[in-house]
């Protein structure tokens, strides 16, 4: 990128990253991350010093698409280009900030780019990686309608404000994440309730026709009748069920989190000890099979910890881990005994042999800050 300059960028005002800190945690309770990420763009001109601002991320196919424009027309909206002939591609690639002050010569950039800074009179550009967990997930645009040697400070600031964006639209996506799997939760209570009700209703309805049927002496028209309305509860019997099966499957997405959840609700039911479930990062969708054996483990864990641990809390994480996805089972109770020890005490063994099936692999040890309590760390690949 050119970096030849006829005058330097207005560093930002004393005040900008806390004016952004204050916008950052009203920007925390929303729940839809494209908002999310068009609150914090919106005062990228203010904070950072440049005039426009604009995003950029991949469409998984090597084009790189423009949105949400600050101070631009709605024609920069949308705009496509090859990933490797643009700035945001080569951003990308490097993962790290570059910019050019006179974007009108700088090389290796698709002329519909230029094109449209032309048009919206832009002239220096600055691009800077929108880095989350490693990964690249986007990019973050200043730019001025003169050459302009960008200061550090401008720089640092839409690092900085790069990074506020990832970590606004993590915690939105996890907290629709966890509305998802409170909707699924709320599914299954109700299928579960349907069951109960309705369910036993039908039966008994059935039950009562067919005792009716029986009798000897019934005349043949009311038997007849009697025998359509038992036809009939029985298409109602097959209808509830396939309705509660739709009901309490849920998706793939959230399938672990629904049944951990489950799980632990049921423990702290029984105990009256507070039991948590916490999703560290975004685990990759698993196959049924490896949901069941991960969901059958921890109950098992539970359960020895119920018996055996006379803790005061346990928290269940679920974080992606080797390719693959792990749930940690911690207590803060008494710790390892000689029975934990050997795996007498907690089933080691039939949770190992679980476990294996579907080719994972479990592993029990105390807790590593302080020595209380035990961890049960079951893991599955992908």
């Amino acid at each position: 990128m050119s970096h030849m300059t006829r005058s330097r960028s207005l560093p930002p005002p004393p005040d900008t990253l806390l004016e952004l800190e204050q916008e950052y945690t009203s920007i925390l309770g929303l729940l839809d991350a494209p908002s999310a990420i068009q609150r914090l763009v919106i005062h990228v001109p203010e904070l950072a010093g440049v005039e426009t601002a604009f995003t950029g991320e991949t469409d998984g196919r090597g084009q790189m698409i423009l949105h949400q424009p600050v101070n631009l027309t709605e024609r920069v909206e949308g705009l496509a280009a090859p990933m490797a002939a643009s700035m945001g591609g080569q951003v990308f690639a490097r993962r790290r900030t570059l910019w050019t002050s006179d974007y009108r010569t700088a090389a290796g950039i698709t002329p519909r780019f230029k094109a449209a800074a032309e048009a919206e009179g832009l002239v220096a550009i600055i691009a800077v990686p929108m880095i989350h967990d490693g990964k690249v997930l986007g990019v973050l645009y200043g730019g001025n309608r003169q050459q302009t040697n960008f200061a550090d400070r401008t720089v640092q600031a839409l690092e900085h404000v790069a990074t506020r964006m990832m970590t606004a639209q993590i915690v939105a996506e996890r907290a629709r994440r966890a509305a998802e799997v409170a909707v699924q939760e709320e599914r299954c209570r109700l299928a579960l309730d349907l069951h109960d009700s309705v369910g036993a209703m039908l039966f008994t309805l059935r039950a009562g026709i067919q005792r009716l049927c029986d009798e000897p002496a019934l005349d043949l028209h009311v038997r007849t009748r009697l025998s359509a309305l038992e036809q009939q509860a029985a298409e109602a019997s097959a209808a509830l069920r396939g309705s509660l099966h739709v009901l309490h499957a849920p998706p793939a997405q959230v399938a672990l989190d629904v049944a951990l959840r489950g799980h632990c609700r049921a423990f702290a039911d029984r105990t009256g000890v507070e039991a948590q479930v916490i999703t560290l990062n975004d685990p990759p969708p698993l196959p049924r099979s490896r949901i069941v054996a991960l969901a059958d483990t921890t109950r098992e864990a539970l359960l020895n910890v119920e018996k055996h641990a006379h803790a005061q809390h346990v928290v269940v994480s679920v974080f992606a881990a080797r390719d693959g996805v792990s749930v940690a089972i911690s207590d803060d109770g008494v710790g390892l005994d000689e029975d934990y020890a050997r795996g007498d005490g907690l089933g080691l063994a039939a949770m190992s042999e679980r476990i294996a099936r579907v080719g994972g692999t479990v592993g029990i040890g105390p807790n590593e800050d302080n020595g209380d309590g035990v961890t049960v760390q079951a893991w599955v690949p992908v």
